[in-house]
């Protein structure tokens, strides 16, 4: 600022600034009340330090301790600041704010302060009691006519400098108007270079965002096509085990249906064995016939009966599954109690088999003829057209009624 550090000072803008001239009320607004005991609050000779912030009528800052960090400090009705100060401050108490509406006659009167504070001003502080300090009567007393004498003697002094000041007026006002066009001069350079700054950084910002944005792309589909591959190894492990289990399994049957052709071979030898012995008594009737009565039955299961339901029908049916034709299969097997034991859907692979040959149990060759592509049934399957008394390992029990739920997916020749 030219000319004035601390524009409310008034020491060092002479004395006659901040007489009262012209008209305007001072206006004073507590924006912070602190209650302090009588003998605490500010009187004349007291020394008050404050921040403050001084604007003029337009809102412009002329001044401002807060953006010094730096508080004001001092005494109260000796002149050092303008009259609205004296004024408008007296009675506070210390962490009290106030707003002053102060007038011209009471700030800097007609002549204004250099280029900061125009002619005939009226100024507005925000102002902030830090602290006050209270000082001995008498020795107030004292200082108040020193600086009293103070005062006069630099009213003398001005007035002495008041017709030079006026000789000046003219030269300082040419140099004023000088020194605001290259003011102007240099905010509009100030500006263009600013704009120029802004732009780059707001180019630099853009570029980099496109890299961040970039940078995470890249890391995403990185991790996406790790996830995958993942996914892809945890999937060849799975098919691995269903593959295993399912040929695990496919033994297992092969097996058990290989016993199962010795039990059934050895029966029909048993039962040939029979009948030439039945044959050789019809031709020789002389013989005694021999009932035994240790004959056992094929099986010691139950009998039972085929049940077949239809789940879900198609609304065409071109063909149905007759014997000879290989079909194609989902199924899932369940124990009468519920448990499932093996599932073709589970492992997403089909089953295939050439119907009424014997390659499957005798109930799914039975319980499948007439069936059309598409269609869904539930066969419930007594023991003697299962697996009997042998049941299959730990899988399935002796004796045990099997539940299936089977849909036809293809039929070939």
């Amino acid at each position: 600022m030219v000319g004035v550090k601390t524009v409310i000072l008034c020491f060092l803008l002479g004395t006659s600034l901040c007489k009262s001239v012209g008209k305007g009320a001072l206006q004073v607004e507590v924006t912070k009340e602190v209650k302090c005991k009588e003998n605490q609050k500010a009187q004349e000779g007291d020394k008050v330090t404050v921040h403050y912030g001084g604007f003029l009528q337009d809102g412009k800052k002329f001044d401002s301790s807060f953006d010094r960090a730096q508080p004001f400090t001092f005494t109260m009705g000796v002149g050092q600041v303008i009259p609205g100060w004296d004024q408008g401050l007296l009675g506070v108490c210390a962490g009290e704010e106030r707003h002053l509406v102060v007038p011209a006659p009471l700030a800097y009167g007609d002549r204004g302060a250099g280029d900061v504070i125009p002619p005939g001003a009226t100024l507005l502080f925000d102002i902030v009691i830090v602290d006050v300090e209270k000082t001995n009567a008498k020795k107030d007393e004292e200082l108040k006519r020193n600086q009293q004498e103070e005062a006069q003697r630099k009213k003398q002094e001005e007035a002495q400098r008041k017709k030079q000041e006026d000789e000046e007026r003219k030269r300082i006002e040419q140099r004023e108007k000088e020194e605001e066009k290259e003011r102007r001069r240099q905010a509009q350079k100030a500006k263009a270079e600013e704009e120029e700054r802004r732009k780059k950084e707001e180019e630099e910002r853009r570029q980099a965002e496109e890299e961040e944005s970039r940078r995470k792309e890249d890391k995403r589909k990185q991790e996406q096509q790790r996830r995958k591959e993942q996914q892809k190894r945890r999937e060849e492990e799975e098919r691995k085990k269903i593959e295993e289990e399912i040929r695990r399994k496919e033994e297992l049957v092969r097996k058990e249906e290989a016993k199962l052709r010795k039990q059934e071979e050895k029966r029909e030898q048993e039962s040939q064995r029979r009948k030439e012995e039945d044959d050789s008594l019809y031709q020789n009737p002389e013989e005694e016939y021999y009932y035994y009565e240790d004959y056992a039955p094929e099986s010691s299961c139950e009998p039972g009966e085929l049940k077949m339901q239809v789940t879900h029908s198609p609304g065409r049916c071109a063909r149905i599954a007759r014997e000879g034709d290989q079909l194609t299969m989902h199924y899932t097997g369940k124990l009468s109690n519920g448990r499932k034991f093996d599932s073709s859907v589970d492992r997403n692979k089909p089953f295939q088999f050439t119907l009424g040959v014997g390659q499957v149990i005798a109930g799914w060759d039975e319980g499948l003829s007439g069936m059309c592509v598409g269609e869904k049934r539930t066969l419930v399957i007594p023991p003697d057209l299962a697996y009997g008394e042998q049941g299959v390992g730990a899988v399935i029990p002796a004796c045990s009624v099997l539940v299936f739920d089977v849909e036809l997916l293809e039929i070939a020749n």
